[in-house]
């Protein structure tokens, strides 16, 4: 899954990109190659993948993406987690990386796309009128789910998982191409230990614990 410090999405804008940029140095079009090579550098960071240890227990949840906590509260979830559950909504700026991770160990159980609109990530009611990924994990008995929500940049959610793929904590599930929001929902087992409007880092930021 892992290809370099930079998701793979990303090499497939940024390789063409630099090597457009040459081209154009040789061509000596140079204005267009510093603009072209802009470009490339504003993708290497977005787009950047850095390495991370996951260092949390099994009995806590870390944190699917890097962001700031927006919400936490108790919503029903009837589809995927039967009932009430908690959710814990984190809201990715552009300069957020935006590589998505595995709350906890487990087994993908479910998965479903769902089309919508592209309102922006910290708008009303965006997580039941935007595009969105669901993915529901499963670990000894106990459900979570992650819900890949699309904004106004970000039109593009790509899974890395699929069912009946086994993760570990902290592995990369996914990405959301410029940006927006994810949510994970979980039952009343766990308590929530993060603020509101916390920073946190996906892979490494406890969101819960039992």
């Amino acid at each position: 899954m892992r290809i370099s410090f930079i998701a793979r999405e990303g090499l497939r804008i940024i390789v063409p990109s630099l090597v457009l940029t040459t081209v154009l140095v040789v061509g000596r079009f140079f204005l267009l190659a510093l603009l072209v090579f802009c470009f490339a550098s504003f993708c290497m960071y977005f787009f950047r993948n850095p390495r991370r240890q996951t260092h949390a227990g099994p009995d806590e949840l870390v944190s699917p993406a890097d962001g700031t906590v927006v919400d936490i509260s108790d919503v029903v979830q009837e589809e995927f987690l039967g009932g009430t559950v908690t959710r814990i909504a984190i809201f990715m700026s552009p300069v957020d990386v935006h590589v998505n991770r595995a709350p906890a160990s487990g087994l993908v159980i479910a998965m479903k796309h769902v089309a919508g609109k592209f309102a922006m990530a910290f708008g009303k009611d965006i997580e039941e009128q935007n595009e969105r990924n669901f993915i529901l994990f499963e670990n000894e008995g106990e459900r979570i789910l992650i819900v890949q929500i699309a904004g106004f940049l970000a039109r593009r959610i790509i899974p890395w998982v699929k069912v009946d793929d086994r993760v570990t904590q902290g592995q990369e599930i996914g990405i959301i191409a410029f940006g927006s929001r994810v949510d994970i929902y979980f039952h009343k087992g766990y308590v929530p230990v993060v603020d509101l409007h916390a920073k946190v880092k996906a892979g490494i930021t406890v969101l819960a614990r039992k």
